[in-house]
């Protein structure tokens, strides 16, 4: 049995990356639908008066919070599908994530940029689902967490963004701190 080196297994999960991420905004898409779902039916509760034998009624707020909570988790992955080229700094690796054809191609260290890049955008992913289902729960009446979910969706941006910010920092202390820098110092 061959046992794969660090760099060819990072490589490899350059391809699996942007399958984990595409799979958590569908994640996220199909609970914006049940959260949408959700609204209505809280919506119709008011409007029919149907709260009177339950000890949390639903309100006129939770109900248009949770569907303007759906909206936002529907459109949002649809939005950085369509315009992920156009307003980011490093927008050519976020772009082609989002093709349906492979990662690019270049030297073994530009792979293992990518493959952390994505690894990147998956936890990035990862938080913003965190925090749509702490907005859900802040919703339904449950203020454990509602104040964290605003740090989820700033660290998932962030972490999504990782090239941008990278790049941005880099510009602000006039300093190369990107991620391809990393195969310059490695000689890659």
């Amino acid at each position: 049995m061959i046992v794969p080196d660090l760099g060819s297994l990072l490589v490899s999960l350059s391809e699996v990356f942007p399958l984990f991420v595409n799979l958590i905004f569908l994640g996220i898409a199909v609970l914006g639908i049940w959260f949408g779902t959700s609204g209505l039916y809280a919506l119709y509760s008011v409007a029919a008066g149907e709260h009177k034998f339950s000890n949390r009624p639903v309100t006129i707020d939770t109900a248009f919070g949770k569907l303007v909570l759906a909206g936002a988790m529907i459109v949002a992955p649809v939005l950085l599908w369509k315009f992920a080229n156009s307003f980011v700094l490093g927008g050519d690796i976020t772009y082609s994530m989002f093709n349906y054809g492979g990662s690019q191609r270049g030297s073994t260290c530009e792979q293992i940029r990518i493959a952390i890049t994505y690894f990147f955008m998956s936890l990035g992913a990862l938080a913003w689902l965190v925090a749509g289902l702490k907005l859900y729960k802040a919703t339904s009446g449950q203020h454990d967490g509602a104040g964290s979910a605003f740090l989820y969706l700033v660290g998932g941006t962030l972490a999504f963004f990782i090239n941008d910010v990278a790049q941005l920092v880099g510009n602000t202390i006039h300093m190369d701190v990107s991620l391809s820098n990393v195969c310059t110092m490695i000689g890659g």
